[in-house]
């Protein structure tokens, strides 16, 4: 019930903002057919810091709306107030009841993904590369004239 009304609380605050209620049914990641925002779709778990035990998870209504907290203030098996988060992009069948989804908007021009590549290139000066081919092992030379299929000794 308190899931309920926290849930009804963030609708109300976010009444101008698309939900992205028709997005990611059936993938992880596309486009929102109602506002045309690029999403991506994870998962998210909480656990308690002292004995890693899931605990329920709601999103925050008041504060920053991204925030994940827990539904009960304590843990339920050894009482810590303290907890961390996980965050997933494919969600474990035993972490059902305990994972909240989130439908984040990913941007391509976010500046830690430039879309654009730098190659660099080391060019050794031409005295080195001599000096490396006259101190190697003397090359092996393979007659190749001779039809596939044929062995046998060259007679001079």
């Amino acid at each position: 019930m308190k899931n309920f009304i926290m849930y009804l609380f963030s609708i109300i605050n976010n009444s101008g903002k698309c939900r992205h209620t028709n997005a990611l049914r059936s993938a992880n990641e596309g486009y929102c057919p109602d506002c045309g925002v690029y999403l991506k779709k994870y998962y998210y778990v909480l656990r308690c810091s002292c004995c890693n035990h899931k605990r329920e998870a709601a999103r925050a209504v008041f504060g920053n709306k991204n925030e994940i907290v827990p539904v009960s203030k304590y843990c339920p098996v050894c009482g810590g107030a303290e907890f961390y988060v996980e965050k997933y992009e494919q969600l474990n069948l035993v972490d059902i009841s305990y994972a909240i989804e989130v439908k984040e908007e990913f941007s391509f021009e976010n500046p830690d993904f430039s879309g654009e590549s730098t190659t660099t290139v080391w060019v050794e000066k031409e005295e080195v590369i001599e000096e490396n081919i006259k101190d190697s092992a003397p090359l092996l030379l393979i007659n190749y004239n001779k039809p596939a299929g044929m062995l046998g000794t060259m007679s001079a």
